[in-house]
């Protein structure tokens, strides 16, 4: 039997502790990017029923968000900064209560806010040379 020399061992430590990090870097990402696509479908939809002064149907939506931010609010406590889940929850406060009270303006502009915030954190946590530096 052959034995493995010590810059292989070495070789191989150093590739498994690498795939260690990239991989589950990976898998963050994608899940911060489709949990991200799914929140913003719901706000994309109430932001057209706003602009059409629908506002039932705006709240409703509303409500889908909600009911998938709880959802994905778990598994980003665990990946991003607190104060990034905070400026989406007060942000979807604030558009929750303009659509209750039917002010066009600050719903459609707070709405907007709310899905830059969530389309902006899979960019702001993507590995690039732009976030490392």
């Amino acid at each position: 039997m052959r034995k493995i020399n010590i810059n292989t061992k070495t070789i191989l430590l150093v590739a498994c502790l690498l795939l260690s990090v990239i991989i589950p870097g990976l898998l963050s990402q994608r899940y911060l990017n489709c949990s991200a696509e799914k929140l913003d479908s719901s706000l994309k939809n109430a932001s057209g029923f706003v602009d059409n002064k629908q506002w039932n149907n705006a709240e409703e939506q509303l409500y889908l968000f909600e009911a998938e931010w709880e959802n994905t609010k778990f598994g980003w406590t665990m990946l991003l900064d607190h104060s990034e889940i905070d400026n989406i929850d007060n942000s979807y406060a604030k558009s929750k209560k303009y659509i209750e009270i039917q002010d066009f303006s600050s719903a459609s502009a707070e709405l907007q806010s709310l899905r830059h915030l969530v389309l902006h954190i899979p960019q702001r946590e993507k590995f690039s040379i732009n976030n490392i530096f």
